[in-house]
C-alpha cells in the first residue's frame, strides 16, 4: 500500500535524525565504561531505520479472494465480539493518568501495582476470577520489575517493596 510506504519513509527519516541527533547530545559521563545517555536515543533510531526499512520495502500480498458465506472451514464458527463501551477507554485514561500522578507520592511499587491491576482485569472478562488473576500477575510484575531496575540496573526507584 502507498500509505505503508509513506509511513515507512517517514519511520526511516525519523532514525537517521535521532541518530543525527544523539551525535550532537553533549552530556556527563559517570565515569569508564559508562554508555551515557545517548545509547537509547541510538538504539531507537537505529530500530526505526531498520523497522521503516522494511515497512517501505516491503511487497504487498495481493488480497485473498472473497469467500461466500457459508462456504469455507470455519463459517459456520466465527464469532462476533462486540466494541467495549467509550467508558472503558476513559477508565483506562483516568488509570493512567492517576499512575502518572501518584508515581511519585506512592512510590513505585504501589502505584504500579494498583495500575496493572486495574488494567488487567479491565482487559480481561470482568469475573471474580480475572480479578485474582489480575492481582497476582500485577504482583509478580510489579515485583520482577521494581527489583529488576533498582537491584540489576541500579535505578533509584522510589518506593520499590523488596528491591
Amino acid at each position: 500500500m502507498k500509505a505503508d510506504r509513506i509511513l515507512g519513509a517517514g519511520f526511516v527519516l525519523l532514525g537517521f535524525a535521532m541518530i543525527w541527533l544523539m551525535y550532537r547530545l553533549t552530556a556527563p559521563s559517570l565515569g569508564q565504561g559508562d554508555p551515557g545517555p545517548a545509547v537509547l536515543p541510538a538504539a531507537l533510531g537505529i530500530l526505526f531505520v531498520l523497522l521503516g526499512s522494511v515497512l517501505a520495502i516491503r511487497r504487498v500480498a495481493p488480497p485473498p479472494p472473497a469467500v461466500e458465506a457459508g462456504v469455507g472451514e470455519n463459517a459456520d464458527t466465527a464469532t462476533m465480539i462486540p466494541a467495549e463501551p467509550a467508558l472503558f477507554s476513559i477508565i483506562h485514561l483516568v488509570n493512567l493518568c492517576a499512575y502518572v500522578a501518584l508515581f511519585e507520592k506512592a512510590g513505585f511499587s504501589l502505584s504500579t501495582f494498583v495500575f496493572l491491576s486495574i488494567a488487567i482485569f479491565l482487559f480481561g472478562p470482568r469475573t471474580v476470577r480475572s480479578a485474582i488473576v489480575a492481582i497476582l500477575a500485577a504482583a509478580v510484575v510489579t515485583f520482577v520489575v521494581g527489583t529488576g531496575l533498582r537491584v540489576l540496573v541500579g535505578v533509584p526507584l522510589p518506593g520499590v517493596f523488596l528491591g
